[in-house]
């Protein structure tokens, strides 16, 4: 019997490690991607791959709530990461856990054009959300997978701007200077 209880003790001990390991392997994970998109230098503005859209919704509390979305593939993806950083915020100054997907997740996500099966994984499309103070938030988008052979990684970054009308595009380009024209001045001849 007492045989039987340190064999009980010892794998559940062991158990409690090996959970732990996996917990802390998650979240250098988590940490790494969050630091690899706040440290992005180049952003796309379209995919060829899939469609990335956006709504935000304001809240009885009057606060924001916002949703990213991945679907339309025109590839196949595996083992995809979406993740977004609101604010350009360091790693260290974030007080909460960012929007994401595919990081603390126990399963893998795929998208195969035309194609959805839950049960083997297969969605139609990723949502991620989050909650915001304000009805415009700055957001820096990653999207990650594998290719078919899983031997090829892509990685896609987006910096945008989500509002109540969906993505500011004004949000990346320079303003534009106004210069007074002759055009809606009178002329007293």
């Amino acid at each position: 019997m007492k045989k039987l209880f340190s064999l009980l003790l010892a794998v559940s001990l062991l158990s409690g490690c090996v959970k732990k390991d996996a917990t802390d392997a998650k979240a250098a994970a988590y940490e790494s991607y969050y630091e690899t998109i706040v440290d992005a230098t180049s952003f796309t503005e379209a995919s060829d791959y899939y469609t990335l859209s956006g709504e935000m919704t304001r809240m009885d509390d009057g606060t924001y709530r916002y949703y990213l979305v991945i679907d339309d593939v025109q590839i196949a993806m595996y083992d995809i990461v979406f993740m977004a950083v609101e604010d350009d915020l360091p790693f260290s100054e974030a007080k909460k856990m960012m929007p994401n997907i595919g990081i603390y997740d126990d399963k893998e996500y795929a998208m195969i054009p035309y194609q959805a099966r839950q049960d083997a994984g297969y969605v139609k499309g990723l949502v991620i959300s989050g909650n915001y103070d304000t009805s415009s938030v700055p957001l820096r988008v990653l999207v990650e997978w594998q290719g078919k052979n899983g031997e090829t990684t892509y990685r896609e970054f987006w910096k945008l701007t989500l509002t109540e009308d969906g993505f500011d595009s004004r949000a990346e380009e320079p303003a534009e200077e106004e210069t007074e024209g002759e055009e809606g001045t009178e002329s007293n001849s």
